[in-house]
C-alpha cells in the first residue's frame, strides 16, 4: 500500500464525547463539550484533557481545579452539539433543558442523562500555546445503575451507546468486529 504526506494541520481523531461539568464564579453549573479527553494510568486513572481558546470551562477548571467528566450516549449529542457550540463566556446555556445534579463531596454539576461520569480533581496543568493540558486524578466514577453488573473487563460498547465524534461530524459504535486475542487465529 503507498503511503502519501498530508498536512499536520489536518488531524484525523475520532474520540468519544464528553460533556464537562465546572462550577462558575456565581456559583452555578456549567458545561462544555470536550473531545481531546483521554484516560490513561499513573498509579490511578487519570483524565488527561486539552482545552483551549476562551471557553468558561478551562477558566473554571482553572480556578476550581475540579469537573466532572458526562460520558455522551447517542441520545445526548443534540445537548452535547448545544454545549460545543455555544460559549458560557457569554452567559448561561440556557436555550434547551436538561437536567443536573451537584456532586456533594466536591460541588461539582453532573448531568442526569449521562450513563457514566467520572468526578475528577485537577493534579497538574501545562500552559500551552493558546490551551491549556490537565493532567486530572478520576477520584470516582458514578454510572447508570442498569450497568450495575457490567464485566468490567470487557465493556460492551454498545450498553454505554457513546457517540463519537471526527470533525464536525457524530458517529455511533457500530457492530463489535472481534476480541482481543483473535489475531492467533490468522497464525499460518
Amino acid at each position: 500500500m503507498k503511503k502519501i504526506s498530508i498536512e499536520p494541520s489536518l488531524i484525523f481523531f475520532p474520540q468519544p464525547i464528553y460533556i464537562i461539568g465546572t462550577k462558575n464564579p456565581d456559583g452555578s453549573p456549567n458545561f462544555g463539550t470536550v473531545t481531546w479527553l483521554e484516560v490513561t494510568i499513573d498509579n490511578t486513572p487519570h483524565i488527561v484533557m486539552t482545552i483551549g481558546g476562551n471557553k468558561q470551562t478551562r477558566i473554571n477548571l482553572l480556578r476550581e481545579n475540579k469537573f466532572s467528566a458526562n460520558l455522551v450516549s447517542q441520545d445526548m449529542i443534540w445537548l452535547a452539539d448545544y454545549l460545543g457550540s455555544t460559549t458560557g463566556t457569554s452567559g448561561k446555556k440556557d436555550k434547551v433543558k436538561y437536567d443536573y445534579v451537584w456532586n456533594e463531596d466536591q460541588n461539582i454539576p453532573m448531568l442526569e442523562q449521562s450513563r457514566w461520569i467520572y468526578e475528577c480533581n485537577v493534579s497538574k496543568v501545562i500552559e500551552l500555546n493558546g490551551s491549556h493540558l490537565f493532567i486530572s486524578e478520576i477520584e470516582n466514577i458514578q454510572i447508570d445503575e442498569a450497568l450495575e453488573n457490567i464485566d468490567f473487563s470487557k465493556i460492551d460498547l454498545n450498553k454505554l451507546d457513546p457517540a463519537i465524534y471526527a470533525p464536525f461530524n457524530y458517529y455511533a459504535i457500530g457492530n463489535k468486529i472481534g476480541n482481543r486475542g483473535d489475531w492467533m487465529k490468522y497464525l499460518k
